[in-house]
């Protein structure tokens, strides 16, 4: 079975850049299309609403300025990846990060999901709540996590 369809989940923080670089290293590598996710995370916005932390134009705000940001990342992969040559679609995406992340995978039937190192689990409840780790158990393809920096950028330099 060829690897054709690679998906990274990206969130924009910097981890999220060495994610990205791997992925099109892999893409590039594998003679695959690269796809890259980008989560607006709706459910932390509702919460801060209904904790009252945000009030409603605030929580508006915030989710523009996600929204931007999103869309700054993923037009930054765009680049990077044309750069290198490989195959490149970006999707934004609105609502709970691991359902939008395993629905999305799903529907554009990819070979193999990259994502970022998972944060270390503190509790048993982590587990079920991390957005991470419920990417990880709930995917129906491969994940591949991403660890070694040095590694990644020597990589993506070499490609």
């Amino acid at each position: 079975m060829a690897i054709r369809n690679i998906v990274v989940s990206v969130a924009g923080a910097p981890g999220s850049l060495v994610t990205a670089k791997y992925a099109i290293a892999l893409s590039k590598l594998l003679g695959a299309k690269l796809t890259a996710l980008y989560v607006v995370n709706e459910k932390v916005l509702h919460e801060l609403l209904h904790t009252r932390i945000f009030v409603e134009a605030e929580a508006q705000a915030y989710a523009r300025d996600m929204e931007q940001q999103g869309k700054s990342f993923l037009e930054r992969l765009q680049k990077m990846a044309e750069q290198k040559g490989v195959p490149y679609e970006g999707f934004l995406l609105k609502g709970v990060i691991s359902d939008e992340v395993i629905n999305k995978t799903k529907a554009v039937q990819a070979d193999m999901l990259v994502i970022g190192e998972l944060r270390e689990v503190t509790s048993v409840s982590q587990l079920f709540y991390d957005e991470g780790e419920r990417i990880f158990r709930k995917s129906h393809c491969p994940v591949v996590m991403v660890r070694d920096q040095a590694m990644v950028e020597a990589l993506f330099k070499e490609i």
